[in-house]
């Protein structure tokens, strides 16, 4: 007679704890790609490890430039600049934080650029004051006493029905080598 016992299977090993472990790694590697971008939406200004701003030394480049629709002057020297990005509401803008030292002729193609003239510069007026500097954690330091200061307000027309503003203060204690300093927003 035949024999119709049943075999009994051969122990399936490692096999099946090791497809579990694999499953659950998977399944947190995918919990990790949707969460991380809802995480980490909230932009932050750049610290160094000196706990301040991360300020950028030089001249910023012509696509940052074109952004915030200003002309740095070829003879600018100096300089360093800060760009803090918006939160990506439609309401935030990008702002630009930047420092340079240059000549007469510089400030002038400089406040050209913004649609004002150096005629439009208030004597003794700080329109970008050290509050707003500090508020960003730049090491710069406006010296109003015994420096002649002066600034002006600009509005940057945009595309559309907006419009950006810019706050510049400009250092004329050096005639010949005006220090400005600038917070543009579009």
């Amino acid at each position: 007679m035949p024999d119709t016992a049943r075999q009994e299977r051969a122990p399936r090993g490692a096999a099946v704890p090791l497809l579990l472990v694999l499953c659950g790694v998977l399944l947190l590697a995918a919990v990790a790609l949707v969460a991380w971008p809802v995480v980490s939406v909230t932009p932050q200004t750049p610290v160094s490890s000196s706990g301040t701003a991360a300020e950028k030394h030089g001249v910023p480049g012509a696509a940052l430039q074109k952004t915030f629709r200003l002309a740095v002057p070829a003879a600018a020297r100096d300089a360093s600049y800060l760009m803090v990005p918006g939160d990506g509401s439609a309401e935030s803008g990008q702002d630009l934080y930047l420092r340079f030292r240059t000549t007469p002729a510089g400030l002038k193609e400089f406040v050209t650029s913004l649609g004002r003239t150096t005629g439009d510069l208030a004597a003794g007026d700080a329109v970008l004051d050290q509050d707003d500097i500090d508020s960003v954690g730049l090491p710069w330091k406006i010296e109003a006493k015994g420096h002649h200061i002066a600034g002006v307000y600009a509005d940057i027309p945009e595309p559309g029905d907006t419009v950006g503003t810019g706050l510049v203060t400009v250092d004329e204690t050096d005639a010949s080598a005006p220090l400005v300093y600038a917070h543009v927003t579009v």
